[in-house]
This record gives structure tokens, sequence and C-alpha cells, in this order.
């Protein structure tokens, strides 16, 4: 990249964050090729991210300016997750800031390299690595995403980029709702030796949902998938989305699904099996691809960085993030329970029973829990938080999240390309996982609402890979949130979602704006969703302006339509208005809406909104970023190990991870 454009994203200072330069306290350098018993000097610098760390709790209980961390070129292969607390931010308007050093692209990777392959079918070209440790999911080659073995085979897309594919579907033969199980052609899985470690990724209207298979009965022309629990049960028990002969559908048709994850499907080139039992890696290369050099990475770290307040009233303050690249996160959630999306990408935790509905066995329950993928770079209970010019890409689930308790925050500038779930996530979708989902978020303790953060001039775009039902930008229930001159584009389902609970009650939501967006190429494979899509009683004051809409249309594999902007079950305070449409469906749709104030005409166009929609001037080099750096296993070094408990909502979730 050209280091006068990289430099832009530093040299735009944002108002929240100090409009004048602010004079530095301090100033400490890592590199990969340092040592962490260096002083952290320019010329002698740290080697970790965690020396700097605590370098800078050494100095910043009393601060007269900022404190930077200055990362050089490289790679930093993390073996633990790095925690940032309350104990690691600024303070009084001074920022601790980790930043890229200027022109340089250091990568923060969660991955492991593989290497050592050997030829295994000579005949069919396919080739191994043995000792493979760990589970995922992913797995990229000369920095492009492979694919997971399936069937049928994926189909190239590359205008979603170098090496970009769609999934290829086939629809059941029925849904035995009464056996709990799916009928489908035989000749779909009679080669397939083990079946127990094949999942069905199955598209139920807005969702994508991912159940284990336990067996195959075959008789003669039909087979039938019995899944895995506890996904069965959870799914035959839900009533939406609607599972079985696609809703509205005339002439009736069959869901779609790919089967995926079986040595016994590798049949194309760029395709992959893990077998865990023996540990062994296979690769069918493609054409070019020689496994003797080839560069192949495999996900290990869920989460990359991850920044908790002690609660809401100890936050984690004054932090930026700069000019960082994020890549290979894991999340293997699917692998170990399934995963039952029910929107958005946020998934049954469980599936409560609903009497009023009639029989608990029918597909009859409308009563949740739920819970929301793990991100590469987490953010919870934290104040004037920066985050711009940094990239995220071959990420397993979501790029970045605030989940809640965060205020006046920036998020700006940042690139999210190759992504499996949303690209950014804001706010909390109901008050925690024990929670029945349509009860109305809206808590006593008003410092747990994500407040007055700010989403802007972000390039969102071929996201929502491994959760087709994820979204580009998904906002649940926040307040005075801005979401402006953003790009989003090549998703499955909707492109910006803002609200949750299908409620008319008050909820903690009000005076939410979406406005200055460029959306398009959006719902691509699922149905029931919108380039803006909304839900519940946000307040009053919303906004939904000026935004550019186009190229959107319904796959020939959804179960039913998809709507123009969305304004869906409760949604209520928008002021709805001067949107531009083109080949795209126009105008707003409503489902059992609340009140709002549509001015907005399907025909309405202006050059205004196509020429200053979308990302701004300054930012827009970000469209160039199309790759990220290959990364150098070769200089790992192990870390301090990171022991710390630490509750989820509804759960607690112990982290215990050894040296290196």
């Amino acid at each position: 990249m050209d280091t006068k454009i990289l430099s832009l994203a530093f040299g735009c200072t944002l108002a929240f964050a100090g409009a004048a330069a602010a004079a530095t306290q301090a100033t400490f350098y890592v590199s990969p090729s340092g040592s962490d018993a260096a002083k952290g000097t320019k010329d002698a610098p740290f080697k970790t991210i965690t020396q700097a760390q605590k370098a800078v709790r050494a100095i910043n209980g009393s601060m007269t300016g900022d404190i930077e961390v200055i990362l050089r070129e490289g790679t930093y292969a993390l073996p633990a997750t790095i925690n940032f607390d309350e104990r690691d931010g600024g303070k009084d308007g001074h920022y601790v800031r980790y930043k890229a050093a200027e022109g340089e692209r250091p990568l923060i990777t969660g991955g492991m390299g593989i290497t050592g392959w050997t030829i295994h079918d000579e005949a069919n070209n396919i080739w191994k690595a043995e000792g493979v440790d760990g589970r995922f999911r992913q797995l990229y080659v000369n920095n492009r995403k492979a694919v997971r073995a399936c069937f049928p085979n994926v189909i190239s897309a590359n205008e979603k980029g170098n090496g970009g594919f769609d999934h290829d579907f086939v629809r059941l033969t029925k849904v035995d709702s009464t056996g709990r199980a799916f009928d489908v052609s035989a000749d779909y899985v009679k080669n397939i030796k083990n079946i127990e470690d094949v999942e069905i990724h199955l598209m139920i209207a807005w969702s994508e949902n991912i159940l284990r298979l336990e067996s195959a009965q075959v008789n003669g022309g039909t087979a039938k998938l019995i899944p895995k629990d506890p996904e069965r049960t959870k799914l035959f028990h839900r009533a939406y989305p609607m599972l079985g002969t696609a809703f509205m559908s005339n002439p009736p048709k069959q869901q779609v699904f790919y089967l995926e994850n079986s040595y016994d499907l590798i049949d194309a080139p760029g395709e992959w099996y893990l077998d865990e039992k023996e540990h062994v890696l296979y690769y069918k290369p493609r054409s070019g691809e020689s496994m003797s050099t080839a560069h192949v990475v495999a996900p290990r770290l869920n989460t990359l960085f991850s920044i908790l307040g002690k609660d809401t009233k100890n936050k984690v303050g004054y932090m930026s993030f700069e000019g960082l690249t994020f890549a290979h996160s894991n999340y293997t959630r699917p692998s170990e329970e399934g995963f039952l999306d029910l929107q958005a990408a946020n998934f049954n935790i469980d599936v409560l029973p609903d009497p009023g509905r009639g029989n608990w066995e029918k597909l009859n329950s409308n009563k949740y829990l739920l819970w929301r993928p793990d991100a590469a770079f987490r953010v919870e209970n934290a104040h004037h938080f920066l985050v711009q010019g940094n990239v995220f890409s071959q990420i397993a689930a979501t790029g970045l999240d605030f989940v809640s308790g965060t205020n006046d925050d920036m998020i700006q500038g940042n690139a999210f390309f190759e992504i499996g779930a949303a690209g950014i996530m804001l706010g909390k979708f109901y008050q925690d996982s024990t929670t029945e989902i349509h009860i109305a978020y809206n808590p006593s303790d008003k410092d747990e609402i994500s407040t007055r953060d700010t989403v802007k001039n972000n390039l969102i775009t071929n996201v929502t890979n491994e959760h087709q039902g994820a979204v580009g930008i998904g906002a649940g229930y926040p307040r005075y949130v801005v979401i402006e001159h953003n790009e989003v584009s090549y998703t499955y389902y909707s492109g910006i979602s803002i609200g949750f609970g299908w409620t008319k009650n008050q909820t903690a939501m009000t005076n939410n704006h979406v406005n200055w967006n460029e959306i398009h190429h959006i719902a691509r494979l699922l149905c029931d969703s919108g380039p803006i899509y909304t839900l519940s009683n946000q307040g009053t004051g919303s906004e939904i302006q000026h935004n550019y809409i186009h190229d959107n249309g319904t796959s020939k594999w959804a179960d039913y339509w998809n709507v123009p902007i969305y304004l869906d079950e409760g949604s209520s305070g928008f002021t709805v208005k001067e949107n531009v449409f083109k080949n795209s469906p126009s105008g707003v749709g409503q489902n059992q809406a609340g009140q709002n104030t549509l001015q907005q005409d399907g025909n309405y166009y202006s050059e205004n909104v196509v020429n200053n929609a979308g990302i701004e001037k300054d930012f827009r080099y970000i469209r160039d970023i199309k790759e990220i750096p290959l990364a150098d296993f070769s200089n790992t070094v192990a870390q301090a190990p990171y022991k710390a408990a630490f509750s989820i909502p509804g759960f607690i979730q112990a982290e215990d991870y050894d040296e290196g």
C-alpha cells in the first residue's frame, strides 16, 4: 500500500478524540524482531504487544498527554487473546493509542501455519499434512480462502475478490417433522462414508442453520438425514423461521441446502477436509498452487483483542486502535453443537415451551433464548473509544463487536472483507441469554445501553460468508447511534439492521440515524430482508435518509421475497425520506409497524445523494484494500499466560491459556 495513502487514516483527527494535537507523554515501540527485555524505544523495541501493555500500565495512572504504542511492520502471532481492561485506558481526555507505524502494515493474527505437505492420492492430486492439532472451520491458502469440502460444489464469484465463491444448493425432498429428519435424494449421500462428521447447511427463510448429522438411512432412492442433538430438538420445536415447504411458494417448493465436511466430498480444486480423529488435513490444490511452497493458515483463537471494563461504572476509557490488520480468528461452536440462526446470526441457546401455541412437538414454539457469535475484536463497557483505519479480514465470525456498555465511541474508516458473520455488531439484542428475546430491552442501568456511538466511513463487503443469515452492520438496541457514510455490499441477508425484539413497547432505543450510506448487492441468498431493516419501537427522532441503494434483488434460492427499506414488526419512530433506489426494489415496506413519518417517493432521485452517499473522500482509499499481508510464523514467541474468569450473562465462561 502507498505510504501516503495509509498515513491518511491517521491524519484525520476526530473531534471527540481531541481536535488539537495533544502533547505526547510517552511513545513505546513494538516489533516482531524486538525483545521484551529491551526498553521499548524506536531503536530497541519490545517484541510483544503485552509487554507494551505492561509499560503503559506503569505510567498511565497520571497522564499529561497521549501515550502511544507504535507497532512496526510484521506478524504478531498471538498465542492467546490480548485482554485490555479499565487499567489500560487513558484519562482526562488523554488517549492510549495502539497504532501502526506510518506507512507500515502490522498483522495481528490468531492463526497458525500448516506445513509438511505430502502427496496422499496422486491420481486425484489430494495432499495431506499430518499432526494438525485443533479444530477449525476455515483454511487460507496463499491468502485465498479455501473451500471446506461440500456438495454441491461452489460457484466462482470473482466480483467478491480474488478467489471469491458462492455456495450452490440442492433442495430437500421433504421435511419429516414427525421423525425430526430431512428426506433427500439418496444420490447425495451414497458415497459418503463418514456421515457422522458431515453437516447440513439448511436455508430457512431468513436464516442459515447448521446441523451435524447423526446418520443417513437409505431406503431406495431416498435418504433420511437424522441430525444430532441438541440442535435437532431445538430446530423441530421452533415455529420461526418457518421450516418446511417454502412459505408462500407457488407452486410449493422445498427448502435448499448443501452438505459439508467429508473427505469423500473432495472432488474440486481448492477443497479441504480435516480429520480431527487422526489429526490429518487434506487439500486438493487449485491450478498453479504448489504444496511444497504454499502458504497455508488455519485459525486458532476465537478473539484476538478483548476490551472489557469491570462494569458499567468502571469502563475502559480513551483508547484507540489505528491502522492495524486483524486476521485469522476462529469460531467452532457449529462443530460442537450446531448453529441455529434465529435472526441476524443471533443463535438459539434454547427453545422454550410455548403452551399458548399448541403441541410442543409440532414446530410451534415462538419463545427463544439467544446469544451472539464470537468476534475477532470485542469491546464491552468502554467510552471514548476509537477504532480507525484498520483492516479486518479472514475472520470466522464477527469482525468487530461493541457488545454493550459502550458510549461516545467512533468506528471509522475500517475495511471489512472476507468475514464469516457480520462486519460490525453494536449493542445488546436482548438482556442476556436467560431472558426471552421478545421482552423489550430497556434496562434500569442506562450506562449499559450503547449510546452516542458512531459507525462511519467503513467498507463492509464480502461478509456473512460462514453465517449467511448475518448482516453487514447489525445494531441491537442502541440509542443516539449514528450509522452514516458506510458502504455495505455482498451480504447474503440484510445490509444494515437496527433493532430487535418484535415489539411496539418502549425500548432502550431513541434517536437512531441511518443516513448517507451506500448499500448494494445484498440479500444475495436469503429472504425477508432489506438493505436497511428495522425492528421495534425506536423512540423519537430516528431517521433513514439520503441512502443510495442499488443493484439488489432476490436469489432463485430464496424461500420468498425481499423488501426495499423494511420497517418490520413494531418499527416506529422513524422519518424515512429522500433515499435513492437504482436497479433495486424501491420504497418502504412495512409489516405490523408502528407510527413512522414516511415521506419516501419510490421514484425519488438526487445526484447529490448518489454522489455523496457512502464513504467520504478522505476515506475512499479503503476501497482499494483487496488483501492482507501474508502471515510469517517463523518468529513466533511465547507470551505470558492469561488466567481469568468472567461472566457472560447466563453463563460462566472460564479461560485458561497455557504459555505459548
